[in-house]
């Protein structure tokens, strides 16, 4: 890769390709800052491992530009533009990853390529210009070193190029066999805390050789836990022919959903119209998302089934059968959304079965479109038809980007805009941050209480079932992680859940015996509406979830997911574990309370089998 044992190898071409490797292992190593405690053994092999991660994608690259090497010039701007684009990368990687604690993933990936992100995505203009004075570094860094080489005489470069390769190539060659050989013996033997903290590296590719060791020399590491679904399997789902009863209940049902509102927030001060509401409704505190991120939350709120089913749904464009019999029964079916509903693919999931019933064009700021909405839904409920049954389905998006008007600000936010990549738990930035979020809830709850007196002015508000909800949590480092989709903590999956029912139902309602502490999950949802209106079947036929109302139901966990994890949260623990087939992520237990890691304890083998058996369930 370095040397000119190829007589016919450009030397200009060799050295550009040395510099650029030092580069590019400069920036690997600055993602070592975000482990914390390091021995000194843990922080000399992650130093190698850097390196060796660097080494190795530069190999692929030298690979791939070597057809190149006999031209002078040519090779030396195509891979300019090859290693700009590396190091580019890696420097994005390096906030995601320092606000977020995943590097560029499937749903990174997924919002870059996707044309109707932009509703999801909210960037100050701080980010943009250092994104525009970085590129340009680079690309004058790159320039620079071309017209530098190109003048260096050739019997220079070549001396240089020679004394590099003797002290260059021997070492990363001991670099790389010495920390995939450490790395492995430390998989063989479960030293799984010194493991977890490779990931900070990015694009790294662990190399374990437990197979082997248990075949040959008879030891067996401790298992680990892996979600092994194929995301193109087909489904089965349901498992059998629904059944309605003959007089089914055809209650109205209003489904209010605001974007990353984490339960904490919900109260006097934030929300007053929903504490209203509460009044005459059922409130489920300890209550849980599908997952930490907004297509998995609403995933497993609509379906009721667990968030992993997600790509195999996508996959199949199949749709829920909430509206299967929504449909059956003859509702009028509204599904408002302050986001486009393209990007999630909602449209090719959740929505697929009801595409004319979607509203979600509305135009300006996140805030302007949840007014918007909002009063799309007053004049729906103002013209409605008294005589059909009615499901709508409002999701609003403030909160998500800390959106209200400038006029309304009773939490006293700054207006200053923030620059994301430089907020931390101990900046002030923060606080400010946290105030424009608890401005944007209550814009929400604002909304929320015209549209619930609206019902109320219709006559509709009694006999309607009604419940206000989030698709997941957002989190300001209450528990170490900021946002939504870093970690399992209570911030980022509890969600509030608060459900009120018609009149004419709440006298054969039987709540659970453990009520209020009893565990309950976005899945549960499905499985109590559909019960509600005279599904005869079990809710196991088409659902991971339970009918809450049923007397008899017991939760001894719920599940959580997202693109790369999996969690197991019980009332006191959260089993962490990957879906990734590379094993990159290892298991963790996590105490509810803090968020704490727990090391002295095993993973819950009968409720991950559990969970694994629950993940295969609608799969052929």
């Amino acid at each position: 890769m370095f040397s000119n044992v190829i007589p016919s190898v450009n030397t200009s071409y060799s050295l550009f390709f040395k510099a650029n490797l030092l580069f590019s292992s400069i920036l690997f190593l600055f993602f070592l800052q975000y482990n914390q405690n390091y021995s000194v053994s843990e922080l000399l092999l992650l130093v190698l491992a850097s390196l060796s991660s660097a080494a190795i994608l530069y190999l692929l690259l030298y690979l791939l530009l070597f057809i190149f090497t006999f031209t002078k010039k040519f090779i030396l701007y195509l891979s300019a533009l090859v290693f700009i684009l590396v190091n580019i990368t890696l420097i994005v990687d390096f906030f995601i990853f320092r606000l977020y604690k995943f590097h560029i993933n499937a749903m990174v990936l997924n919002i870059l390529t996707s044309p109707d992100a932009a509703d999801s995505i909210q960037l100050g203009i701080l980010p943009v210009v250092l994104f525009a004075v970085l590129l340009s570094a680079f690309i004058g860094l790159e320039f620079y070193l071309i017209k530098k080489l190109l003048k260096t005489p050739e019997r220079t470069k070549a001396d240089f190029n020679k004394k590099l390769n003797k002290f260059v190539m021997i070492p990363l060659f001991l670099i790389i066999l010495g920390e995939k050989v450490s790395y492995g013996l430390l998989s063989l033997f479960s030293y799984n805390e010194t493991i977890s903290k490779f990931k900070v590296i990015p694009l790294y590719q662990p190399l374990t050789a437990n197979k082997f060791a248990a075949k040959h020399f008879g030891i067996k590491p401790e298992v680990q836990t892996q979600n092994t679904i194929r995301k193109d399997a087909d489904l089965q789902y349901p498992l059998v022919p629904l059944r309605l009863k003959k007089d089914p209940h055809k209650i109205n049902i209003f489904i209010f959903a605001s974007d990353s509102v984490c339960d904490s927030c919900v109260n006097e001060k934030v929300t007053p119209n929903v504490e209203k509401f509460k009044q005459d409704a059922i409130v489920f505190e300890n209550h849980y998302s599908g997952g930490n991120a907004t297509r998995f939350g609403i995933f497993s709120l609509i379906y009721g089934l667990n968030s992993t089913y997600w790509f195999s749904f996508l996959n199949a464009n199949r749709g829920p059968v909430l509206f299967d019999i929504l449909n059956k029964l003859g509702y009028e079916i509204d599904i408002i959304s302050s986001t486009n509903t393209n990007w999630p693919e909602f449209r090719e999931t959740c929505y697929v079965n009801v595409q004319k019933s979607i509203k979600d064009d509305f135009k300006g700021e996140p805030w302007e479109k949840d007014r918007q909405s909002s009063k799309y839904l007053l004049e729906k409920i103002e013209i409605c038809a008294q005589e059909n049954p009615r499901f709508s389905f409002i999701f609003l998006d403030a909160p998500h980007g800390y959106s209200s008007p400038k006029a309304f600000n009773p939490f006293k936010a700054s207006e200053e805009n923030i620059n994301y990549l430089t907020v931390s738990k101990e900046g002030k930035n923060i606080k400010a941050l946290y105030a424009q979020y608890q401005n944007a809830v209550a814009y929400n709850d604002k909304l929320f209480g015209k549209m619930i007196e609206k019902l109320k002015a219709k006559g509709m508000y009694d006999e309607a079932l009604i419940i206000y909800t989030s698709d997941h949590g957002q989190e300001f480092y209450e528990y170490g992680s900021f946002g939504h989709n870093s970690s399992f903590s209570r911030a980022q999956v509890v969600t509030p859940m608060v459900i009120k029912l018609p009149n004419s139902l709440k006298n054969k309602i039987d709540l659970p015996s453990e009520f209020p502490d009893i565990l309950t999950s976005h899945n549960d949802i499905v499985p109590t509406l559909l019960t509600l209106l005279g599904l005869e079947n079990s809710s196991g036929d088409y659902s991971n979830g339970q009918n809450i109302f049923d007397k008899t139901f017991s939760r001894e966990y719920v599940f959580s997911a997202n693109w790369n994890n999996n969690a197991i949260i019980d009332k006191e623990f959260t089993y962490i574990f990957s879906n990734l087939p590379n094993k990159m992520f290892k298991n963790e237990i996590r105490k509810n309370a803090t968020y704490e890691r727990v090391n002295n304890k095993k993973m819950d083998s009968k409720k991950v089998l559990n969970i694994l058996n629950e993940n295969r369930k609608f799969l052929k």
